[in-house]
């Protein structure tokens, strides 16, 4: 390196100091940084409960109802695509009807995700969806219904603890209901953040 290099580094340094930070005041610069920490962190925190080596393992999951449901995106696959996304099946007793009461898009995804990906992965990856998006769905709803700072953030947060609620584990929403098999309801749950967004936001 030679000193036409560190003149050309200064001058680069300088340069970004007066563009990029210049045009940011200090408490904007610190609401940016927190709003990342702290949405970030509940985020972060949300994957590292889910174990994120054992999702991406190709695996069965299992536990409570979870287990029932690794059959139904198979069946949709192997039997009911391209042209039907609800029918019959004979796999149990005299037969009971498939994806006339439960939700089919996430199964649909899994079957999408299956072409690229082992089944049991792409499975576990649709059912986890919904847990990792609810505290940065939590903070776009509050940005889109224009709470002030630090509300939307704290959003995020308050996500996280009622994912991490064990009071209950079997009427949904929460990590401990998901993994028992009602990862639909975790994953509408998000969208439905987003919806009460738009809605309030007009």
């Amino acid at each position: 390196m030679n000193d036409s290099d560190v003149v050309t580094d200064s001058g680069a340094l300088a340069w970004f100091h007066k563009t990029a930070m210049g045009q940011w005041s200090r408490q904007r610069f610190t609401i940016f940084w927190v709003r990342v920490a702290l949405v970030g962190l509940s985020t972060f925190i949300a994957i590292k409960v889910i174990q994120p080596t054992l999702v991406f393992s190709d695996s069965t999951p299992t536990g409570g109802d979870m287990g029932a449901h690794v059959w139904g995106p198979a069946f949709l696959r192997d039997h009911l695509l391209p042209w039907k996304l609800n029918g019959w099946s004979m796999d149990w007793y005299s037969g009971l009807p498939i994806y006339r009461f439960y939700m089919v898009v996430p199964a649909f995804f899994i079957v999408l995700l299956d072409v690229l990906l082992p089944y049991g992965m792409a499975f576990k990856l649709v059912a986890v969806m919904g847990v990792v998006t609810l505290p940065v769905c939590c903070w776009i709803f509050g940005r889109l219904a224009r709470f002030a700072y630090p509300i939307p953030e704290l959003f995020a947060m308050v996500g996280l603890v009622y994912l991490l609620d064990e009071s209950y584990t079997i009427y949904g929403g929460n990590i401990a209901s998901t993994m028992a098999g009602e990862f639909s309801f975790s994953i509408a749950l998000s969208f439905a953040m987003l919806a009460f967004g738009f809605f309030a936001n007009g």
